[in-house]
């Protein structure tokens, strides 16, 4: 995952927030039970604390009872997230797609501009299909079975899987009894014959040879590209593996431990003696050295990374011509991230797990909350569960807005570069504006305003006496 989808996703959430001054504003704050506000550009409702949301503005539409389910849509494209991280149902303008892991999977186009008739739909056990040429297969599986145009073949069947199997692709057919025991495999490119574990043999012209005899001990293998090998192994397992290709060569005794790695023209040279404990690495353009788990450290012209007792600390230094990455990790959960261009901030994240989370990009705006309970990020785990887990949110944006939550709305801060609001539920706001100020309580029931033109009353919601701010 990279973080900045974190950062822009917290970011978009904001663009539910007004876009204009918090004072010009209709807004009804009765928290827990709901919160309510209105501009011309958008609208927001929460109810029963962070449990229900919805949120409108002109980029985005988005409904969400936590922790269960949330709905997006953002123009075309339409998102329903459910039993996050396992349900998800994707639509656009051209293609839908359902997933329910690990039980339901459907993939089909739609719209006039389809493509294709291609669709694929699973409740497991049941799946049934269509390839894009219009041709149908299904079955329950294991009991028996057709996929086509699926797992890399034209056509896969099955009977009482594993007891009988067969795939082709093209005019080559491989047939499996008992897999993985029994393999015989021909056609214009493909021959091969297995037994496992005794012995084994496939060849497709121009791609590749495969042997082995007594597998996993003794296991050959040559790959070609464009008519000349490319790269080969030769193994007599654990004692002895020897790989080669076209830019290195590689001896592993005692896998894994012993490792010795040449590049071709005596341009690198590694040694793990035994891995992943001890590794050395020489070469024109990189060197490193590794203790594990003590030390370790790799050095190359644009890239560089360390850890010290790993994996407490880790970190990794990138260049290219105009800028740099900088990353870091405390304990795998707890993540640095800083990139720059031309010497200016790109992208800052930082994750204290399970503390804080920290972000800004280049345009300005940035976030910050507490607790930061997710070690990753998933959008609808964000959607469904983020918000429930966050005691305290503050967010800034590039136009000079500022929003500040706590306790998922007990209080609030909202300003933007002329307007200053804060709310304590229900019980009382506090605004200041270029015109004056005012304090209110109860929502309303009771408010005192003093302003330029004087001093002004409000009671029971809707009389005013005297001027507003």
């Amino acid at each position: 995952m990279r973080f900045s989808r974190l950062v822009w996703f917290s970011l978009a959430l904001l663009l539910s927030l007004p876009a204009v001054s918090p004072g010009a504003e209709e807004r009804v704050n009765l928290w827990p039970l709901f919160f309510w506000a209105r501009s011309p550009e958008v609208s927001r409702f929460e109810a029963l604390g962070p449990l229900f949301y919805r949120y409108r503005n002109g980029h985005e539409s988005s409904v969400a009872l936590r922790p269960l389910a949330a709905w997006v849509k953002r123009g075309e494209r339409r998102d329903f997230y459910f039993l996050s991280p396992l349900g998800h149902y994707y639509a656009d303008r051209e293609y839908r797609h359902f997933r329910l892991v690990p039980l339901i999977s459907y993939d089909w186009e739609v719209g006039p501009r389809k493509k294709s008739r291609e669709k694929h739909y699973t409740y497991f056990p049941v799946f049934w299909g269509r390839t894009a040429e219009g041709k149908g297969y299904g079955g329950i599986f294991p009991l028996y079975g057709v996929f086509r145009e699926r797992f890399g073949a034209d056509e896969v069947r099955f009977f009482l899987w594993p007891l009988y199997s067969s795939s082709r692709k093209g005019e080559d057919r491989s047939t499996n009894i008992l897999w993985p025991i029994f393999n015989y495999s021909r056609g214009p490119t493909l021959s091969g014959f297995k037994f496992w574990p005794l012995f084994g043999s496939w060849e497709k012209k121009g791609r590749f040879q495969r042997r082995f005899f007594l597998w996993p001990i003794f296991i050959r293998e040559t790959r070609y590209e464009e008519g000349s090998p490319s790269f080969s192994r030769r193994m007599v397992w654990p004692l002895y593996v020897h790989e080669e290709a076209r830019q290195f060569r590689r001896s592993i005794y005692l896998w894994p431990f012993f490792q010795h790695v040449e590049g071709k023209g005596n341009s690198f040279e590694q040694w793990d003696f035994p891995w992943p404990f001890f590794q050395w690495q020489k070469g024109e353009h990189r060197r490193g050295f590794r203790i594990w788990p003590l030390f370790g450290s790799r050095r190359s012209p644009h890239y560089e990374s360390d850890f010290v007792l790993w994996p407490l600390l880790m970190g990794e230094h990138m260049r290219q011509e105009e800028g740099e990455e900088v990353e870091g990790r405390i304990l795998l959960l707890s993540h640095f991230r800083k990139v720059t261009y031309r010497g200016r901030e790109k992208e800052f994240f930082l994750r204290v797990w399970p503390l804080f989370v920290e972000a800004r990009n280049a345009r300005g705006e940035s976030l910050f909350y507490f607790p930061a309970l997710l070690p990753f990020y998933d959008e609808g785990v964000e959607r469904t569960w983020g918000s429930l887990l966050r005691l305290f949110e503050l967010y800034h944006l590039a136009d000079g807005r500022c929003y500040l939550r706590v306790l998922w709305g007990l209080y609030r801060y909202e300003a933007d570069r002329e307007v200053r609001v804060h709310e304590l539920a229900f019980l009382f706001s506090y605004r200041r504006t270029p015109a004056g100020r005012s304090l209110q309580f109860l929502d309303g029931l009771l408010g005192f305003t003093l302003s330029r033109k004087g001093p002004g009353i409000r009671l029971f919601w809707f009389l005013r006496l005297g001027p507003s701010v």
